[in-house]
């Protein structure tokens, strides 16, 4: 019987806001999880996320050697602390087992060190210079990877996401398992070509115009037996690095000048209408009125720049006092980043009513604290597993969560950040959204893989957060330049 190839396995994420003053470190990803070993086989198998891909993919094919899985909720850049700690984990893991065909890695792609740009691209040429050239390496990334030259040169493939809500982790999981088994068979060999665009995205939509115009020609480009993949990358706009922003992402078996080709084609496509790539949004005022005046429900108040899911706090205000003053009724808010309204909560005891001071706590003024009497309705536990298809099956433990109710609203607070993309966050306090004249989220795109099959209207909502998405606004100062929409660009 033939000996299966052995595949090592790990997982390492974070989307790294540098314009968050907290770094992330060690804490923060025990916070989301820090598995070792088989721990990751019971987390992620049977789940749609990348290492459930991973799993599926490989378990016919391979034997699986599981390292580690970190991830953080996005935030400031993680500390040296904690990448050197995962890294040496993943290396000495590497040294151990002697006989390692291939090597298979979750990443993000945007994550930024508190004394280095490239989180990822370090540890890709980390291992690369442990291995040697000849052992395959390939990684799933996020469509908000910032894509790298380092990345390129040391991995051997990259698959980002194709869309945005990140409804295909797993779909982009299986695949990077599957060309890594064809590699160490000797079926292909990968060549990588990127295209580096001038361009900073708005947090878009990929199943609507621009977007969906440019991801169609990558989808009919891969039809192409040579091809492997291609792939349109939005960037992360929140991490200040040299390399941030969109590219595209061309993988063929072995044809450098196809690659070259693709990667350009669609470039050159993109930045013809580089414009279409900006988004105008409502101000509170507006999106607001048309909640209250809507004659369908629920309508969703997106509060697309205070989302924890870009690395702002998610404790901001200006929304929730606005539906205060104008007495909105039958609202569900998630929700609002607050431990010391937690715990007060939670010692005043269900159905207790009492005076609060909720949110606007943290230091990047997202408006005031919300000085109101509210009753507690409920006090959770914060665990629930997401049944919609963003990371379907993935447990989430947002710590102690309470729902406060001011006047016909019910707002959700919680212990940890988070981004509401599924609502299993209000049903497990017992809340059901297709009830809810308004629901708010802090979410800047995610809450629409599950929520645009609930919600009658969308309206996104112009709010102060920490990733704010009118892109003029964001004051970066490493980025290359020139880049739209912060330049004229003379196309």
């Amino acid at each position: 019987m033939k000996k299966k190839p052995r595949v090592l396995i790990a997982e390492f994420k974070h989307e790294s806001n540098t314009f968050c003053h907290d770094k992330t470190g060690i804490k923060e990803f025990q916070e989301k999880y820090f598995l070792f070993g088989e721990e990751l086989i019971k987390f992620f198998k049977g789940t749609k996320s990348e290492i459930g891909g991973f799993i599926d993919a490989c378990q016919e094919e391979a034997e699986i050697l599981p390292v580690l899985a970190a991830n953080a909720c996005p935030g400031g850049a993680v500390t040296r602390e904690m990448f050197d700690l995962v890294k040496k984990n993943l290396l000495n893991k590497i040294r151990e087992e002697k006989n390692i065909d291939a090597i298979l890695l979750s990443l993000h792609g945007a994550m930024v060190l508190e004394d280095a740009p490239d989180g990822e691209g370090e540890l890709l040429e980390e291992i690369r210079n442990l291995v040697g050239d000849n052992l395959p390496i390939m990684a799933s990334l996020d469509m908000h990877a910032n894509l790298t030259e380092k990345m390129i040169k040391n991995a051997n493939g990259l698959f980002p996401y194709d869309n945005n809500p990140h409804t295909d982790l797993y779909e982009r999981g299986y695949e990077a398992a599957v060309n890594i088994i064809k590699m160490i068979r000797k079926e292909i060999k990968p060549v990588l070509v990127m295209n580096k665009l001038p361009l900073l995205s708005s947090c878009l939509n990929t199943a609507r115009l621009p977007h969906k115009e440019f991801l169609d020609m990558a989808h009919k480009w891969e039809k192409d037996p040579r091809v492997i993949s291609v792939s349109i990358l939005a960037g992360f706009n929140y991490a200040d690095i040299y390399e941030a922003g969109m590219s595209v992402l061309a993988q063929t078996n072995n044809d450098l000048p196809l690659a070259a080709k693709i990667a350009n084609k669609i470039g050159d496509a993109i930045m013809a209408k580089h414009q279409d790539f900006y988004k105008e949004i409502y101000s509170i005022e507006e999106a607001i009125k048309m909640g209250i005046e809507s004659d369908v429900k629920p309508v969703i108040l997106a509060d697309v720049s205070d989302n924890p899911g870009g690395g702002s706090p998610g404790d901001g205000t200006e929304i929730l006092k606005k539906l205060i003053e104008k007495k909105a009724q039958n609202v569900g808010f998630a929700t609002i980043f607050d431990p010391e309204t937690v715990e007060k909560a939670i010692k005043i005891g269900i159905r207790n009513t009492a005076d609060f001071n909720i949110g606007g706590k943290s230091v990047y003024n997202l408006g005031k604290p919300i000085t109101t009497k509210a009753i507690v309705k409920t006090i959770a536990d914060g665990k629930f597993i997401n049944k919609g298809p963003m990371g379907h099956g993935l447990m989430n433990d947002v710590g102690r969560t309470v729902v406060l109710g001011i006047n016909g609203i019910e707002v959700i607070v919680n212990e940890r950040r988070f981004q509401p993309l599924d609502p299993e966050i209000f049903r497990r306090v017992g809340i059901e959204p297709l009830e809810k004249q308004i629901i708010v989220l802090k979410s800047a795109m995610h809450y629409r893989a599950a929520y645009e099959k609930l919600a009658r209207k969308i309206i996104e909502v112009d709010a102060p957060g920490v990733a704010p998405v009118n892109t003029k606004v964001i004051k970066l100062k490493n980025i290359r330049r020139p880049v739209f929409p912060l330049d004229r660009l003379d196309i």
